[in-house]
């Protein structure tokens, strides 16, 4: 029974103490801004967010734009029209060429699929039967060794088409067009 009181007054005191801990701190916002203040650089001036007020846009007044010439507006006018229609143009002939290099990069994959399966299937049935590796060893030595370097050179293939797709992209995001 002493030793659950005791516990008891050790759990209240501790919780105790935590609470006029807690208590007794400072905001933590408060405390960064004591710190910036205390490490602010004499010789070189560092701005912060305190340091701006809000800035004001100001309008330009209604009476300065009737000033302006109204046929630079039209030649303004119709520049941003050619541009829009140029890189239209633009964008679309990025992304039919994009969509025709992916249409060829599926098209190889499946190919590269298909390829990769008959040849396990031929792996299958030469393994399956003992006799053709006695009878037939090196004519399938032969036989493996051209399917699996046209099966590198179709994968190679790929990897040099998935490359000319990332290079088609790559230009159409330097002429400010998004090919997705």
């Amino acid at each position: 029974m002493k030793r659950t009181l005791y516990f008891f007054a050790a759990a209240l005191w501790l919780s105790l103490m935590t609470v006029a801990y807690a208590s007794a701190q400072e905001p933590l916002g408060d405390l960064a801004r004591q710190q910036r203040q205390a490490k602010r650089p004499s010789s070189a001036k560092v701005y912060t967010n305190d340091d701006f007020a809000a800035v004001k846009v100001t309008q330009p007044e209604a009476g300065a734009a009737d000033k302006t010439d109204k046929s630079d507006k039209g030649d303004a006018a119709a520049k941003p029209e050619e541009k829009d229609k140029d890189k239209a143009k633009l964008a679309a002939d990025f992304k039919a060429k994009a969509d025709e290099q992916k249409k060829n990069i599926t098209q190889m994959e499946r190919e590269l699929d298909v390829y990769q399966r008959e040849y396990r299937l031929k792996v299958a049935v030469y393994y399956a039967d003992v006799g053709n590796n006695l009878r037939d060893s090196k004519k399938w030595a032969e036989e493996d060794r051209k399917q699996r370097t046209e099966i590198e050179a179709k994968q190679k293939a790929i990897s040099d088409a998935k490359q000319k797709l990332a290079d088609l992209e790559e230009q159409a995001r330097k002429a400010g067009v998004r090919v997705d």
